[in-house]
């Protein structure tokens, strides 16, 4: 004699059985996108950083990268140099001037000293006028009391506090 347990051979109806699908689906996507973007390293946050300015002669500054938390790429930096009436003088974004030198015809160039392709502390950029080609200050003759700032792209907030040459 067979004994059956149950009377009723159906399972849980068509409509729970879709919403519980769906369910797991949303979920799935959303721990799959959680762990992706930790692999893609943008932070959305602005880190914090630190700049130190020195005159080389009257027409070359360096601003040295003092520090940066975190690290971040060069690709997600803009720079600008600031003229003493507060203009744009020269823009752009760190990773067009990355791996350039003065007489490269850029005013402003950037060193990626650990060659990490992020700006982190000992990273530099070099402002020079008079610079020659096409270079955005081939016709200034010093950088006195121009501004130098970096601003993060993700958010558009200054990363630390405008460096004056002075």
């Amino acid at each position: 004699m067979k004994r059956k347990l149950w009377d009723n051979e159906e399972a849980v109806s068509p409509v729970i059985a879709v919403i519980l699908m769906v369910a797991i689906t949303v979920v799935l996507a959303a721990v799959l996108y959680v762990w992706a973007s930790s692999f893609l390293g943008v932070s959305k946050q602005t880190p914090q950083g630190a700049l130190s300015a020195s005159k080389v002669d009257e027409m070359t500054w360096t601003i040295q990268v003092v520090k940066m938390n975190p690290a971040v790429s060069v690709n997600s930096v803009d720079y600008f140099l600031l003229n003493p009436d507060g203009n744009t003088r020269s823009t752009g974004t760190v990773s067009d001037i990355y791996g350039y030198f003065i007489g490269n015809g850029k005013g402003v160039v950037f060193a990626d000293n650990d060659f990490n392709g992020k700006l982190s502390p000992g990273d530099m950029f070099t402002l020079h006028a008079g610079e020659k080609g096409d270079a955005d200050m081939k016709d200034l003759a010093n950088l006195n009391d121009f501004k130098f700032r970096l601003k993060f792209k993700p958010t558009d907030d200054s990363i630390g506090v405008d460096i004056t040459l002075a």
